[in-house]
């Protein structure tokens, strides 16, 4: 018998599946054909080796003797099995009893090279109802697409497959620069090694033969959507690296086959679907193009670069730290921050107010000697900041603005709620009322902090909101507003002492402003990530006030008002608390936290012109946000700036369709627009801002689409709110 020929090999590496990898052996060692061996090969964790020695001592369990990753795993198998053919089964799949009898029973043509079976999924939490069948190999599971029956393929699929040992050894083994490792998603060995054994062997085969059937384990994380999509991207990577080896005619000839056939009929499929009643067919039609865009994005992110493996860090010059200091000529002198060694900064980045009100930036170098802000201000009029003298203002600390609301919606960072609280309690002006919104929380202690939270003036208000998403928590919190003006900050921020005076005297001198956004300013520049941030202008909108509206005070651009990020940031906006009401709140479909990443900020500023109402953008009402500090959170962040934007937009299309005819009609202005966003200008003295930051935004952008549609279909359902006070 062919499986009596048979070495089974099962590949593990994590001690988190020690209990899939016993169910996976015992299904092994079930089979109705008896395999002539079965083989453990522990990749690089010699506690699971040693647990799988004293668990199964009948069976051989090998170390992987090369580098660390699947394929060096299946190549320490393949160089020990004894059997001529070599089976290999993940460690979270079982296979059926008759797996390895229908998989081997084809050995006995000598042009089969191999076999592959089929996988089946099992979801843990239930398959999602977005999920397509066209993308079941995210979850290294067969896919609609396959042949129905045994027929010849170009590759074999990882999970449940059987080669003929000297056809391993032959093309050289599986190649190390590919496959998963313990940090990395990365794919496509069984690929690459496909193409090149098919190179050997003219006239050979492999097969398909879903007779060969596995159930492989899918656990909850792995149902959600960001893992679908970086899943996809890194298939994109593998593939990119699969056709630098193979040439892109093999490397790409099933691709091409799957996305021009397989993929448009499954939108057609699933949109047929939700004709006939499923509305999840909407869901799924967009997640295939959610996929599709991922995968080409890994593809193309390696063009032209060498391919790093996934999970690299990227490394970048170091830069001195930077000072950020917002300093008034009417303030009494305070103590400058000390660096983060404990030594001093080489350069300060000084935002200058003149009574509150912003009247320039800059950069001043430092030559130890400055120990308070009013040293910084002598240092700046010596340099010709125009003149600066200190004079001094009355102390307004503590006046309570009885129509005015501070929302602040956090998720387990209770320390930097607690620092933004404070810097609302030290303000000239404080809220009637502060709500905090403790969203999707993993923890208490946010609920503990507020409880005991005192400050004067102010009454302190918890919300519950156990939906994850910045857009639904902040809905959260209107039910709980009973003042005319609501303003929202992030909990990471601190406001300056004159921001709430300043943000809500702008509704004082214009009835007819119903929304008002202010200056972001940097709470740190520590790090090149940081500098990067401030340089390309994200968060500050210029020290010049400007109104927004449908009237007189249209700006002259093609993606007005569409193109909402130059009206301010979520992370510093107040309004009229009806108009907000009245023009149905944030979307919840959008927003950090949702599917979409963001883009919850710009959709309600453009539906406050949309519907009438008058933006202002006032720069004196200032928050100092604390920029992300490495490049990997700085890359995330970029990302989701760009799906934020595209679910914005498309959302705009979708309520607004003329948006699509605006956009067309100067489409070139409209391009450059997107260009200026998604490649911003060389910072001045800093290293070159990375193209791949780019890329990630624009990733991101491509996404936005499907990204919304899954969030607008996804999410509907009762509309009432789970909160508690």
């Amino acid at each position: 018998m062919t499986a009596e020929r048979t070495s089974v090999i099962v590949c593990a590496n994590s001690s988190d599946r020690y209990p899939q990898l016993v169910a996976a052996v015992g299904s092994v060692l079930e089979q109705s054909r008896t395999p002539a061996e079965v083989m453990v090969v522990i990749d690089h964790n010699p506690e699971l080796w040693g647990r799988v020695a004293r668990r199964f001592p009948d069976l051989v369990v090998l170390e992987n003797a090369g580098p660390p990753g699947l394929s060096g795993a299946r190549n320490t198998g393949t160089a020990g099995a004894r059997g001529d053919i070599v089976a290999f089964l993940d460690d979270d799949a079982e296979a059926d009893p008759g797996w390895l009898e229908a998989l081997t029973s084809h050995f006995s043509r000598p042009e089969v090279l191999g076999v592959s079976g089929f996988a089946e999924p099992r979801w843990a939490a239930g398959r999602p109802r977005w999920w397509p069948d066209e993308f079941d190999w995210v979850v290294g599971c067969s896919y609609r697409g396959l042949p129905p029956t045994a027929e010849p393929v170009r590759n074999l699929m990882g999970c449940a497959m059987a080669l003929r040992r000297d056809v391993v050894r032959a093309a050289g083994g599986f190649d190390t620069g590919l496959g998963r490792t313990g940090t990395g998603a990365a794919g496509c060995e069984e690929t690459e090694l496909c193409i090149r054994a098919a190179e050997i062997h003219p006239g050979g085969v492999f097969l398909h033969e879903p007779a060969a059937r596995v159930h492989h384990h899918v656990p909850a994380s792995r149902g959600t959507v960001g893992y679908f999509r970086s899943r996809c991207f890194a298939e994109g990577v593998s593939k990119r690296l699969v056709t630098r080896r193979t040439g892109a005619g093999r490397g790409l000839a099933s691709e091409y086959t799957y996305t021009t056939r397989t993929l448009p009929a499954g939108v057609v499929r699933n949109l047929a679907s939700a004709l006939r009643g499923d509305p999840a067919g909407v869901l799924r039609a967009a997640t295939i193009g959610l996929g599709l865009g991922a995968t080409s994005v890994g593809f193309l992110a390696t063009r032209g670069r060498r391919a790093h493996a996934a999970g690299a860090v990227a490394v970048f010059p170091s830069v001195d730290p930077v000072l950020p200091v917002v300093v008034d000529v009417c303030e009494s002198p305070r103590p400058l921050r000390r660096a983060p060694d404990e030594g001093s900064y080489a350069r300060a980045w000084c935002l200058l107010l003149e009574d509150g009100i912003p009247v320039g930036e800059h950069e001043l170098a430092l030559d130890g000697t400055e120990e308070t802000t009013t040293d910084l201000l002598e240092r700046l009029g010596a340099a010709g900041a125009g003149g600066v003298g200190r004079r001094t203002s009355p102390d307004r600390r503590g006046r309570t603005r009885r129509d005015a609301t501070v929302v602040i919606a956090t998720r387990g960072r209770p320390a930097l709620l607690a620092e933004c609280l404070q810097s609302i309690a030290a303000g000239t002006a404080v809220p009637d009322r502060v709500v905090v919104v403790d969203n999707a929380r993993p923890d208490d202690e946010t609920e503990q902090l507020v409880t005991r939270y005192r400050m004067p003036g102010s009454e302190l208000a918890y919300v519950r909101e156990d939906r994850p998403g910045l857009a639904l928590a902040h809905n959260a919190a209107l039910g709980h507003v009973e003042t005319g003006l609501v303003a929202f900050t992030d909990d990471d921020v601190w406001v300056h002492e004159r921001w709430l005076e300043n943000i809500t005297n702008a509704f004082d001198a214009d009835p007819d402003i119903m929304c008002v956004t202010g200056m972001i300013a940097p709470r740190e520049l520590d790090t090149l990530a940081q500098q990067w941030v401030e340089a390309q202008g994200v968060y500050s909108k210029g020290f010049r006030s400007r109104v927004f509206d449908n009237g007189e005070h249209r700006a002259d651009s093609p993606m007005y008002p569409y193109a909402a990020g130059t009206f301010g940031s979520g992370a510093n906006m107040a309004f009229r608390t009806d108009f907000l009401r009245t023009i149905g709140g944030f979307d919840g479909a959008l927003g950090t936290g949702t599917v979409t990443k963001g883009g919850d900020d710009l959709a309600v500023f453009y539906d406050v012109i949309r519907h009438g109402g008058r933006l202002t953008y006032e720069p004196s009402a200032i928050v100092l946000h604390p920029h992300h500090r490495d490049y990997a959170a700085l890359r995330r962040q970029v990302y989701g700036y760009g799906a934020g934007l595209g679910a914005h937009l498309t959302r705009c299309v979708l309520d607004e369709p003329r948006a699509v005819v605006a956009m067309l009609r100067d489409h070139r202005a409209a391009t450059a627009r997107l260009a200026t966003i998604l490649h911003p200008p060389q910072s001045r003295g800093l290293p070159a801002y990375p193209r791949d930051l780019s890329r990630a935004q624009r990733s991101g952008l491509a996404s936005g689409p499907a990204r919304y549609l899954l969030s607008r279909y996804g999410t509907r359902g009762p509309s009432e709110r789970r909160v508690s006070t």
